[in-house]
């Protein structure tokens, strides 16, 4: 069984790995198995896939090859925080505080913490994130990236393009959010067909992400901000929903690799 860790170590696990001192409000200690496995990074990349829980993960495992190389080297399980929505859960990420310390609660509230973009800036590094415009990391996280990369179109084609134009420019650390998953999720279940398809679409702009980082020397981390489990209407219709402390809202999957293992993972010289 996979150990499962607390989502609060997201935000000084990557300050580890870049060489900088972790958030002021952060108090736990950084992921131990990453550290000792990727080392200090020049680069990195992290990518969330939005409501990507393991029970979606695990259902719809045959149509992620690009997932599943990575999860087939290094995997745990993280828990997400309560309650498991977005805008809390990237909140927690990128300070490393619990919910009643930062106090999000909606992607419209002012995050008044510091966050590992901030901690950077300190050291004359770089960030930017490649987010939809209407989404949890463009509205409430991209201002305290240097370059805050928000696609208009509110696609996930785009904030794909978004990424990997900032990863040519090499800035130091590039925060991604893909929320097909989600979407398809709450409109037809996570379990569905549709929900199945959307987590291949989610894999196909990973592989284009990764294949770019690989060629540009940064290590990545993928993972989820919270799952979700079907419902079922009084009409039968089955959809999505989370913020529970339900299994299947709570336990996302956590992957990483550093540059050259990235690299051999995805079969590129």
């Amino acid at each position: 069984m996979v150990e499962a860790y607390d989502m609060r170590a997201v935000a000084p696990t990557v300050c580890s790995i870049l060489g900088v001192r972790h958030p002021r409000n952060c108090k736990v200690k950084p992921l131990l198995e990453v550290l000792e496995t990727m080392g200090c990074q020049k680069r990195l990349a992290v990518v969330v896939i939005d409501a990507f829980g393991v029970s979606t993960w695990t259902a719809a495992r045959m149509e992620t090859p690009t997932f599943n190389a990575f999860a087939n080297r290094h995997l745990l399980h993280l828990r997400s925080v309560m309650p498991t929505i977005t805008p809390v859960n990237f909140a927690t990420m990128v300070t490393g505080a619990s919910p009643e310390v930062h106090l999000i609660s909606t992607r419209d509230d002012d995050l008044a913490l510091e966050t590992v973009f901030d901690v950077l800036r300190c050291y004359d590094k770089t960030s930017a994130t490649a987010a939809r415009a209407l989404s949890s990391l463009g509205i409430l996280i991209s201002p305290f990236a240097d370059q805050g990369g928000l696609a208009v179109s509110n696609t996930d084609e785009e904030v794909c393009s978004i990424a990997v134009d900032a990863l040519k420019e090499r800035v130091d650390l590039l925060w991604v959010q893909l929320l097909d998953v989600d979407d398809a999720g709450h409109e037809h279940g996570p379990l569905s067909s549709q929900g199945i398809a959307a987590a291949k679409r989610a894999d196909a702009y990973l592989k284009e992400i990764v294949s770019e980082a690989c060629k540009r020397g940064y290590a990545l981390i993928v993972l989820a901000d919270h799952g979700q489990h079907t419902i079922t209407g009084d009409d039968g219709r089955k959809a999505g929903t989370h913020g529970t402390r339900m299994e299947e809202d709570v336990y996302v999957p956590f992957i990483w690799c550093g540059p050259d293992e990235a690299a051999r993972a995805m079969g590129i010289s």
